[in-house]
C-alpha cells in the first residue's frame, strides 16, 4: 500500500437571514444555465442540458475523474494518516422548459470513492458507492412585479464561496429592479435524504437568508446580508451572520475583492461575538501571457478569555468551500490547499503570482503565511490532522501550485493543485511538512 501511495503521489504531482443589495454579482445561484456560462473551471456545477429527449425536455451528462492525496497531515512524518482518494462520478441533468418562465431540473450523481489509507493493522482499501440527488427544483421565473420563486433542492453558491457552496432543499424568493436584487430563502441540507444509498444521520439545522445586492459601474457590486443558522438540537450553535461584501474593478485590470462580516448569537450557554475580514486585489498585465499579481489579508477573531461567558472568535456559516480564482481558468482553496483553514481566530496574508497565455489555460504560484490571533490549542476545520500547542501563534505557512485547463476540444476540463504546508513554533512536535496533490478531471458529452 506505502508504494502505491508513493506512486501516486508523483503521478497526480444563518431563525431569520437577511442580505441587502447586488444583482449581477455573487448572490446565490441556482440556475443549472448560468453555472454552465461561468468562464473558468467549476466541477461542482451541473452538467449543460443541450441535447433534446422530446418536446421541452433536454439533457446533458458529464463523468468527473477526482485523485486527492494526503501526506504527513499528522505532521509527524509517519505514514499512519497519509491517504490516497480516487473517485469517478457519473453526473447527468435533465431540464424541462415548456415555458420561458418555467423550469424543472433534475440532476442525479452516481459515484464511487476508492479509499486507500496506510494503517497499522494492514486494512484494506474501503469503496464507497453514493446515489445522489444533487438537484431536483422547479423555478417560477418572471412573476409580475419582478419576482421569481425557487422551489426543492438548489444550489447557492456566492462567487468566492465565502457564505456558501451547498446543494439545499429550500424555498427561494427573489426580487430583481434595474440594479437591484433582494433574495430570501428558507432552507435545510438534507430535508430530504440527498444520498439514496446512504443511511447515516442528517443533520437537523435550518437557514434562514435575506441577501441584497446593487450593481454599480464598471461591474463592481455592493452586497449586504443576513444569516441565521438555527440548529435543532438541544445546546447546538445558533449563530447569526450580518456583513457587507463587494467585488469589482474600479480601474482597468485591476479586480478587488471584501468581505466583512460579523457573527453573533449563541452557542450553547455561550454568546457569540467575533469579526473577520478578507480583502485583496489582482492587477493583471495585459503583455505576452498576461501575468498577474494578487496580494491579500484575511482575519478572523479570536478568544482571548476562553473561560467567561461569550466567545469572541469568528467562524463562518459552515456551508462555505473558500473557493475562487485569481484570473486564471480554475478555482481554487485560496486559504490553501493543504491547510485551508476556517476563518477563524486565524490571520492570513497571501501573495500570488499567475500567467493566462490563453482563456483556456493558466499557472497560479500562491504563498501563505498563518498566524493566530490568539494563541490556541486548536485550528477550527482545518485541512490538517495536527493541533497547535496553544504556546505560540505562529502556525506556519504553505505555497501552492495550480494548473487549469478549460474547454481543451471544447469537451475537457481539468485542474491539478499540489500543496505543501511547513509548520511553523505552534507545532513544537511537528517533524516534518505535510503535502496535498488534488486533480480533477472532467469530460463533457
Amino acid at each position: 500500500m506505502t508504494g502505491y501511495l508513493a506512486r501516486h503521489s508523483v503521478g497526480a504531482g444563518l431563525s431569520a437571514l437577511l442580505a441587502l443589495l447586488l444583482a449581477a454579482g455573487p448572490g446565490p445561484s441556482g440556475s443549472p444555465s448560468s453555472a454552465a456560462a461561468a468562464d473558468i473551471f467549476d466541477p461542482d456545477a451541473p452538467p449543460e442540458t443541450k441535447y433534446r429527449l422530446a418536446p421541452f425536455l433536454t439533457f446533458g451528462a458529464d463523468i468527473e475523474f477526482t485523485y486527492d492525496y494526503r501526506k504527513n497531515l499528522g505532521l509527524r512524518d509517519g505514514t499512519d494518516n497519509d491517504a490516497a482518494v480516487f473517485m469517478p462520478e457519473l453526473s447527468l441533468a435533465f431540464s424541462f422548459d415548456p415555458d420561458p418562465r418555467f423550469q424543472a431540473f433534475l440532476n442525479l450523481a452516481i459515484s464511487r470513492e476508492f479509499v486507500f489509507k496506510v494503517e497499522a493493522d494492514g486494512s484494506q482499501p474501503s469503496e464507497d458507492v453514493a446515489l445522489a440527488i444533487q438537484e431536483a427544483f422547479v423555478w417560477i421565473r418572471s412573476i409580475p412585479g419582478g419576482f421569481s420563486l425557487q422551489l426543492g433542492r438548489q444550489r447557492f453558491e456566492d462567487e468566492r464561496q465565502w457564505l456558501y457552496d451547498e446543494e439545499l432543499d429550500a424555498v427561494r424568493l427573489r426580487f430583481e429592479h434595474a440594479a437591484l436584487a433582494i433574495e430570501l430563502s428558507a432552507s435545510r441540507d438534507g430535508l430530504v435524504r440527498k444520498d439514496l444509498l446512504s443511511s447515516a444521520e442528517r443533520d437537523r439545522i435550518n437557514n434562514y437568508v435575506l441577501y441584497a445586492s446593487y450593481r454599480l459601474p464598471r461591474d463592481t457590486t455592493l452586497d449586504v446580508y443576513a444569516i441565521a443558522r438555527d440548529d435543532q438540537d438541544a445546546d447546538r450553535p445558533r449563530p447569526i451572520f450580518v456583513g457587507v461584501r463587494s467585488r469589482g474593478e474600479p480601474i482597468e485590470d485591476l479586480d478587488y475583492w471584501l468581505e466583512l462580516g460579523y457573527v453573533g448569537g449563541r452557542d450553547g450557554s455561550k454568546r457569540i461575538r467575533g469579526w473577520g475580514v478578507d480583502l485583496g486585489a489582482t492587477y493583471e498585465f495585459q503583455v505576452g501571457p498576461k501575468p498577474a499579481l494578487t496580494l491579500g489579508f484575511a482575519f478572523g477573531s479570536g478568544d482571548p478569555t476562553p473561560d467567561d461567558g461569550t466567545d469572541e472568535s469568528f467562524r463562518q456559516t459552515g456551508l462555505q468551500d473558500n473557493e475562487g480564482d485569481f484570473g486564471g481558468a480554475t478555482d481554487f482553496r485560496y486559504y490553501g490547499e493543504v491547510l485551508d483553514p476556517e476563518l477563524s481566530n486565524i490571520a492570513i496574508l497571501t501573495a500570488g503570482v499567475g500567467i493566462r497565455p490563453s482563456d483556456k489555460f493558466s499557472l497560479d504560484l500562491v504563498y501563505h503565511y498563518y498566524l493566530q490571533h490568539r494563541a490556541a490549542p486548536a485550528l477550527r476545520n482545518a485541512g490538517i490532522d495536527a493541533e497547535p500547542s496553544g504556546r505560540s501563534r505562529r502556525l506556519g505557512s504553505g505555497i501552492d501550485f495550480i494548473v487549469g485547463l478549460q474547454e481543451i476540444w471544447d469537451h475537457f476540463d481539468a485542474r491539478v493543485g499540489v500543496g505543501y504546508f511547513l509548520p511553523g513554533a505552534a507545532f513544537p512536535e511537528a517533524s516534518g511538512g505535510a503535502w496535498v496533490v488534488r486533480a480533477e478531471v472532467q469530460f463533457r458529452f
